[in-house]
């Protein structure tokens, strides 16, 4: 979000330094708009999420949360900070573990997600460092899983749904899931049905697949592309054997 406001602000500064000049070269600075859009849309879409500007991260995770059920070990993919891992935690019994690969900056990050556990004074979670496309975790681990705005972005496999194919490898059959991705937007995936499709080779029950914004009310930013547009809640089972 710096960046683009730096980059934005840059521009027209040095197009406005140089019109000085020369009189046309502040037509330079329209080439600060893609940059200043970016920025006004990261700024706004961070300011719907947080408790200020409606606290719409706390109601999506609550559609997880609700979604998931309770029991059992739970697994969340991608946990981040651990925010939605927390909430779990805190909404019911259970073991719960929160994978995520973080970045070249892994351990610090975790080990922030561990003092966030520590302060909200939830002791049953554990995190670990891994990969949604390669989980670390033995057949049938979980009773529940769970992702929020994950898959989409692994790097290391070009097919997306690689990673929904582990999620329900990992999952114990009579085990639930809810799991929200960008899965109507065709850059990722080239359908939601594809996706879906994938989640029932590996063993999935579809209980619903509804666009976030059917289910919660959505103003710009948030219902273009690239935010939370293409947003899909998938929820389901693994049936027993």
């Amino acid at each position: 979000m710096r960046l683009f406001w730096l980059l934005s602000v840059a521009i027209i500064v040095a197009a406005v330094g140089a019109s000085f000049l020369w009189l046309p070269a502040l037509a330079s600075a329209l080439l600060a708009l893609p940059f200043l859009y970016i920025a006004v849309v990261i700024s706004l879409a961070a300011y719907r999420l947080s408790p200020r500007g409606g606290d719409l991260q706390r109601k999506i995770h609550a559609l997880v949360v609700a979604a998931a059920g309770s029991g059992g070990r739970l697994l969340d993919i991608g946990c981040g900070s651990g925010q939605l891992l927390l909430r779990l935690a805190k909404a019911g019994q259970g073991e719960f573990v929160g994978l995520d690969y973080w970045g070249e900056d892994w351990a610090y990050s975790k080990s922030q997600a561990e003092q966030n556990a520590k302060l909200e004074g939830v002791s049953n979670v554990s995190f670990v460092h891994g990969s949604a496309s390669s989980l670390p975790f033995e057949d049938g681990a979980f009773t529940r899983i769970v992702s929020c705005m994950t898959f989409h972005e692994v790097q290391d496999v070009a097919d997306k749904t690689a990673s929904l194919t582990e999620a329900m490898r990992v999952l114990a059959p009579g085990g639930r899931f809810a799991v929200i991705d960008l899965f109507d937007d065709t850059e990722f995936y080239p359908s939601r049905d594809h996706a879906l499709t994938a989640l029932r080779r590996a063993g999935a029950e579809i209980a619903s697949a509804r666009n976030i914004r059917e289910l919660l009310p959505m103003g710009f930013p948030m219902n273009t592309r690239r935010v939370l547009r293409d947003a899909v809640l998938v929820t389901g089972t693994k049936p027993p054997v």
